[in-house]
């Protein structure tokens, strides 16, 4: 994977600081930053992998230059076996979009796209968090979910799409 797009847990613990810290690195212009949307009035953001990943090696270099310790290195390696496992989509993050941007490109409510995602109909994963309990926060393709739209607007012409017909708002 060229240019992986994760969460804020999964950046922080790639480069071994608190997860709140990553939205200020970020606002600094260390680190680059998608804001996407979740659902309506709900944005998160996404970070690019090989950039978390050139500030710990920075870090390592210079850590001789009397810089206060990064407090979280110890959840690097979780986080890299958690990215690295077999079964979990890698999303370019120059690709990457939240549920509602998706369920604008497929015409459907935002509610479906994770269902979708899940039947592997579109490519997309859920981001970890670090807290109690499951994330909610999915990131997926554009790519897959523009194909998806492409392949359902053809079957709609062709008069052998099964339910409704889709709004499709963002071609």
């Amino acid at each position: 994977m060229k240019d992986e797009a994760i969460g804020a847990w999964e950046a922080a613990a790639l480069m071994g600081v608190h997860w709140s810290r990553v939205r200020r690195m970020a606002d600094a212009g260390a680190l680059s930053i998608r804001v996407v949307c979740g659902h309506e009035g709900r944005e998160f953001a996404v970070y690019s992998r090989d950039e978390c990943e050139q500030n710990y090696r920075d870090y390592v270099a210079n850590r001789q230059g009397g810089r206060r310790p990064r407090t979280a290195v110890h959840e690097r390696p979780a986080a890299i076996k958690l990215l690295a496992a077999k079964g979990v989509p890698k999303i370019q993050f120059g690709d990457a979009i939240g549920a509602y941007e998706a369920a604008k490109i497929l015409g459907v409510y935002w509610t479906l796209v994770p269902r979708l995602a899940k039947d592997g109909k579109i490519v997309g994963r859920i981001l970890h968090s670090g807290r109690a309990g499951q994330s909610r926060l999915w990131v997926l393709s554009r790519q897959s979910c523009e194909a998806r739209a492409a392949e359902a607007s053809r079957l709609e012409q062709s008069g052998r799409k099964l339910g409704r017909p889709r709004s499709f708002v963002d071609r």
